[in-house]
């Protein structure tokens, strides 16, 4: 299975990125002096196209090959309540589905482990499930 996680992130929100990443342009364009890295050379071609045009909308994507991902009725709610909800931890999480957090908890295991959500550290331990992308596409 193919699995395509598509986001949309408007130029000022790459040029944050980018900063958080490479700390600056001059940064950036030392890895790939280093690497040739061919990705750093387009970082720093959007790094410079988002700088004049911060309100540019950038579409990118990354791929996932799942040898078995099973995605029932509660993945998929699970998947809309984080990204369109934003819960605090897995915990709060659970009480939005209305389910015990022992069913939910191994199902936001494996959506990570699939690369479908990250989880973040939160407050007293607690991990925060976040959706980063905008469209996930499935191919079988």
């Amino acid at each position: 299975m193919i699995i395509k996680l598509i986001k949309k992130q408007k130029g000022h929100e790459v040029i944050k990125e980018f900063t958080n990443n490479y700390g600056n342009k001059e940064n950036l364009l030392k890895l790939y002096k280093e690497t040739e890295n061919p990705l750093y050379l387009v970082d720093l071609d959007n790094w410079e196209t988002f700088k004049d045009n911060p309100d540019e909308i950038l579409e990118s994507m990354e791929i996932k090959i799942a040898n078995k991902l099973i995605l029932t009725d509660i993945e998929l709610k699970i998947l809309d309540l984080i990204k369109n909800e934003h819960p605090k931890s897995i915990r709060e999480l659970a009480r939005f589905l209305d389910k015990d957090i022992r069913i939910i908890h191994p199902k936001i295991k494996e959506l990570e482990k699939q690369g479908l959500i990250e989880l973040k550290d939160g407050v007293k331990n607690s991990k925060v499930p976040y959706l980063n992308y905008d469209k996930i596409e499935i191919a079988i």
